[in-house]
């Protein structure tokens, strides 16, 4: 679908050409994530006895969504191919697990965005969380950034400001 270039001389890729959040899968996983959300208690988990809550196979039926989305965005991010197997495997325990307090910790151990840091790289993510914007609720959100790290600033930390877990990015698009 998108052809992935390699610079010549280094193994690292090249960003894809197209963004991730112009593909028809990104509205899907947006949605379902969506949908999940407001079921979620604040711990994150799901009470299927709580008023409001969908039946279990409906919400089950979104965590699929979830994950097939993610997994046809996957080849656009070959990166992260790592993280996104082991973020459907957290999907799936979740629910397997009767959706109690998610538990993604694979996934976010497989996430190292500071392994490849190009200019212009796209990374989606997908986890539980609390935002930065004073929410105290553990929420399923989805997240597409890119890298910044231009010619200079990579000159810059490779020379005098060693920090290998720095990185630069701007948001392209994520979950409300």
């Amino acid at each position: 679908m998108t052809e992935i270039l390699v610079q010549v001389g280094a193994e690292e890729n090249v960003p894809p050409a197209s963004r991730v959040v112009e593909h028809p899968a990104w509205p899907v996983l947006k949605d379902a994530v969506e949908r999940i959300r407001p079921w979620q208690s604040k711990d994150g988990s799901i009470d299927f006895d709580a008023e409001g809550a969908p039946e279990r196979a409906v919400a089950e039926d979104a965590v699929r969504r979830v994950a097939g989305a993610v997994e046809e965005l996957s080849p656009l991010l070959p990166h992260d191919r790592a993280y996104h197997e082991a973020l459907v495997k957290d999907l799936g325990r979740w629910a397997d697990g009767g959706f109690q307090v998610p538990d993604f910790l694979d996934s976010l151990l497989a996430f190292q965005p500071a392994a490849n840091r190009a200019d212009g790289l796209q990374h989606l993510v997908v986890f539980p969380m609390y935002t930065q914007n004073g929410n105290p609720d553990r929420n399923l959100e989805a997240v597409v950034l890119r890298m910044v790290w231009p010619d200079w600033l990579a000159e810059l930390e490779r020379t005098r400001y060693d920090n290998p877990l720095f990185c630069g990015i701007t948001f392209e698009d994520f979950t409300a």
